[in-house]
């Protein structure tokens, strides 16, 4: 049988849900709100005799008939053979949303909140579909609201400002609010902002999703390249050189070929290679090689790993450049140092259906799945690297 806690508990829950928020600002027709019950039967009446005549007193003092507020209690007449004519209760129901609200204690807090939203959609009116249908998270954030749409004003008026979190000028903001806050801002920046202001290729939090997403400046990773032909460096005895993604997009480098490879070690011994560059260490950050438009014209060639992982970063290469080509990831390499095979461990193995692969590729990558073998760059000679360099010819236009 229901209890006034049991009550208490389930109008707790329609708060929680935000519907009365959402009903309040719609002028909607939640209430009279009905909770369903179980009622008792004529077995329990007979036989829980007075636990029933408890449940019923106990409903009635916490119900509005005897405070003034909350629940309301509907009975009915039922004829008993044995008890003759009882009363029972047939109905609860809060009439009103004031009854609801005193009933949970939340009667202070509504109107702030309810205000709050009405002023939110009168600024911001593409705000208004985002509030009815996510008004618990202006509950959550009701705290910070005025500080959160202070960010979207700001934004509204210069978007995609190019500068660090850190440099945003607005009142009563710091930019630790703005890195605490990302994930809220980053709904309601994408409801009022225009579209123009938006990058649509960088979602989520990570890797500063937040910041390209909408026009900041970030701690960009850097790249890491060797200019193989000294003739190419604006700097004489300058080869070796780390810089932003941005600034590398920027720096059309006057090369032909561009080697891309995993290994840290075998991108700083690479070979002298007239009119060539190589830049290493990225593994499956090969996406980031995506921001530079430049290397659509170069002939590019990928050096990875002989395993499932290698040619998983290979075909990703391909995804963004589709004239990538492969070196030494093929059937003689793989057989000719068998010998200097590792087994990929279990847990870190591809199997996904890559997409990018030329059929000779497909066929050492699906040989790898069922062997499970391993050649790792730099267990390969340097003087084999040499003599397969020689393949590729750098003057051919891509």
């Amino acid at each position: 049988m229901i209890t006034p806690a049991d009550i208490r508990a389930k109008a707790q829950k329609l708060w929680d849900s935000g519907r009365i928020l959402q009903d309040a600002w719609e002028a909607g027709e939640l209430f009279p709100w009905e909770i369903p019950f179980r009622k008792p039967n004529a077995a329990m009446q007979v036989e829980q005799f007075a636990q029933v005549r408890e449940w019923i007193t106990a409903l009635k003092q916490a119900s509005r008939e005897v405070k003034g507020y909350g629940y309301r209690i509907g009975y009915r007449e039922v004829q008993h053979r044995q008890l003759g004519t009882q009363l029972l209760p047939d109905t609860l129901s809060f009439d009103t949303r004031d009854d609801l609200l005193r009933f949970i204690q939340k009667k202070q807090v509504f109107p702030a909140l309810y205000q709050t939203g009405l002023e939110t959609a009168a600024e911001f009116p593409l705000l208004r579909p985002w509030l009815l249908k996510y008004p618990t998270k202006l509950m959550e954030h009701a705290t910070v609201w005025s500080a959160l749409l202070a960010v979207c004003r700001y934004f509204l008026h210069q978007p995609c400002p190019e500068r660090y979190l850190r440099e945003l000028d607005i009142p009563s903001v710091d930019s630790k609010f703005i890195g605490q806050h990302k994930a809220i801002l980053s709904e309601l920046l994408d409801a009022v902002l225009p579209e123009t202001a938006i990058d649509p290729d960088s979602s989520g939090l990570r890797q500063y999703g937040f910041e390209r997403r909408y026009g900041l400046k970030y701690d960009e990773p850097l790249l890491r390249l060797r200019l193989l032909d000294a003739a190419l460096s604006p700097v004489a005895g300058m080869t070796d050189i780390s810089l932003p993604v941005s600034q590398l997009a920027q720096w059309a480098i006057p090369c032909q070929c561009v080697f891309v490879t995993e290994n840290k070690t075998n991108g700083l011994s690479f070979p002298a290679t007239a009119q060539a560059i190589v830049i290493f260490g990225l593994g499956y950050g090969v996406d980031t090689l995506a921001a530079i438009p430049w290397l659509h014209t170069r002939q590019v060639i990928y050096w990875g790993d002989l395993d499932t992982h290698g040619f998983s970063i290979l075909s990703r290469m391909r995804r963004h450049f589709p004239h990538t080509q492969s070196l030494l990831m093929d059937a003689p390499t793989l057989q000719q140092y068998a010998h200097l095979c590792t087994e990929e461990p279990e847990n870190a193995r591809c199997a996904d259906i890559l997409q990018h692969l030329q059929p000779p590729e497909a066929a050492v990558y699906q040989q790898l799945q069922q062997t499970h073998q391993r050649l790792e760059q730099e267990r390969i000679p340097m003087a084999y690297v040499q003599q397969q360099l020689a393949r590729f010819n750098h003057d051919d236009d891509v």
